[in-house]
């Protein structure tokens, strides 16, 4: 198994975030303990010979840099991306504080409950060290849109590795429409355009971040609620009707 793998989601790694049971023991999570989890479940598929998306991917990847770096991957987020690029609502907590810095809004989840009835809960701040580099991190519209652009536009990476980004494989039983390379995906919006990017969510959260390939034109939205109750399955489907308003009218400009 190699990074690469890792990092487009042909490891065949189990989800440690499929395992609700299992996480749900523990009140706060290590990243040795995510990937027990995953590792207590059979491989999904053969390095390299599929793919599926899994959050354990991008843990593995986390404590690679750790090792690497010698430091908590909080400061080489800090150090190399978030400072340099000014962005200063972006942070991956320290641990499993619960709190989110500067103004934001609340988060609302039903627990993947569908029923109309189903209770509402406040999810604003809760330990999310069960997603860790997974998605774990806290940032703002203008901090994803300043730093996609500069990804996508070729201001963080080097060409080389800007080229096996945009490398990309077909996916299934994930967003439609998409491919994925490495750490970002494209995503063929029904009058035919394809925007690059990425999306996650998380407990009340949902974040779509998607633009031109060159990083000129990017959107990003927030939706604070995981259910819709009419007209979409999920909140993926007002990000797509989103996006395909807004680059249409690019594409007619």
């Amino acid at each position: 198994m190699t990074i690469r793998m890792l990092l487009n989601h042909t490891s065949g790694i189990f989800s440690c975030t499929d395992d609700q049971e299992a996480l749900n023991r523990h009140e706060t999570h290590s990243p040795e303990l995510l990937v027990q989890i995953a590792m207590a479940h059979p491989a999904a598929f053969v390095p390299g010979s599929d793919w599926a998306y899994s959050n354990t991917n991008y843990v593995v990847a986390g404590m690679i840099i750790e090792r690497v770096g010698g430091r908590a991957l909080a400061d080489e987020i800090t150090e190399r991306i978030t400072r340099p690029l000014g962005l200063t609502g972006t942070y991956l907590p320290h641990g499993s504080d619960p709190t989110i810095h500067g103004p934001h809004s609340r988060h609302y989840t039903k627990l993947f409950r569908t029923e109309p009835e189903a209770p509402v809960h406040d999810a604003t701040e809760f330990d999310s060290t069960m997603f860790w580099a997974a998605g774990g991190m806290i940032s703002s519209l203008n901090d994803l849109n300043q730093f996609f652009g500069a990804l996508l536009g070729g201001r963080i990476l080097p060409p080389d590795q800007q080229r096996d980004m945009f490398t990309t494989l077909p996916t299934h039983r994930w967003i439609s429409n998409a491919t994925y390379g490495l750490g970002v995906s494209s995503v063929t919006l029904p009058g035919g355009e394809t925007i690059w990017g990425m999306g996650g969510a998380l407990l009340g959260s949902w974040s779509y971040t998607y633009g031109t390939r060159d990083g000129k034109h990017m959107t990003t939205v927030n939706v604070n609620g995981d259910w819709v109750n009419s007209g979409w399955d999920d909140p993926i489907g007002i990000f797509t009707d989103l996006l395909q308003r807004k680059f249409s009218r690019l594409r007619d400009t």
